[in-house]
């Protein structure tokens, strides 16, 4: 369980790569100008040896020198102890995640949607779609750029087009046996049309005739509606948890 667990962990870490990483007894500290949670946090890959009061804190002298808060990921692989010790340093509790994976020998082999366009994932028109359907301004838009050119995994970038906009988006991170699938969204007047389901099998079919034998993805707990169409598309089953600790 843990191996697949520390397997998934280093593929999404790849996967959505921060602009810095340090690497601290164990632990990444990750930096992208605050772009999301996730590329700016302390990421426990393996326990270390040193005391977590000692680590704590070198974090969160790290993390004020860059001028931001300091989260820290909470995985099944943390240090046995931590989630305690930075809710005794009244470290809030946000943002639970559900990572879900899919089986692809269950997932049938798709036939081609004609308005369902694979795209270079550098290339500018796809980029701009993206940054304008999930909602980032200039300075997330350019680090988000910046973080795409750093992944070294091969990256399907997809969309449905109306017209000359893109309309829905999704991008799939793969590596030899496993793909991970992020930034899925919608322009909400096209919602409801089945686009993200369509974008989702389309990623998994190719990934599967590719000799790929796996995906995951990771949808915020509370989020029903969420999990409900991950469940349909085939992410059926919650490997692990996830959270984040914050003081904000």
């Amino acid at each position: 369980m843990l191996q697949r667990i520390a397997e998934i962990e280093d593929h999404s870490l790849s996967a959505i790569p921060a602009l810095r990483t340090d690497v601290y007894d164990g632990w990444q500290l990750r930096f992208a100008r605050n772009h999301t949670r996730r590329a700016n946090s302390v990421n426990v890959v393996s326990p270390g040896e040193l005391p977590l009061n000692e680590k704590i804190k070198h974090c969160e002298t790290a993390y004020a020198k860059e001028g931001q808060p300091c989260h820290f990921r909470l995985t099944p692989l943390a240090d046995e102890g931590l989630d305690e010790a930075l809710a005794a340093r009244s470290y809030g509790l946000y943002g639970e995640t559900e990572v879900r994976i899919c089986n692809l020998d269950k997932v049938p082999v798709s036939g081609t949607h004609t308005d369902v366009v694979d795209f270079d994932a550098k290339e500018n028109f796809w980029l701009n779609g993206v940054a304008a359907l999930t909602g980032q301004d200039k300075e997330k838009q350019a680090v988000f750029r910046e973080m795409v050119s750093l992944i070294d995994l091969d990256i399907q970038a997809v969309a449905i087009l109306r017209g000359k906009e893109i309309v829905a988006c999704g991008m799939g991170v793969q590596s030899s046996r496993c793909i991970g699938l992020f930034e899925f969204a919608t322009h909400p007047n096209f919602r409801r049309r089945g686009f993200a389901g369509r974008i989702a099998r389309h990623m998994l079919s190719k990934a599967k005739t590719q000799g790929l034998t796996q995906a995951y993805l990771q949808v915020v707990t509370d989020n029903i509606m969420g999990k409900q169409f991950w469940k349909q598309v085939g992410f059926r089953e919650s490997l692990y948890r996830y959270h984040y600790r914050s003081k904000l």
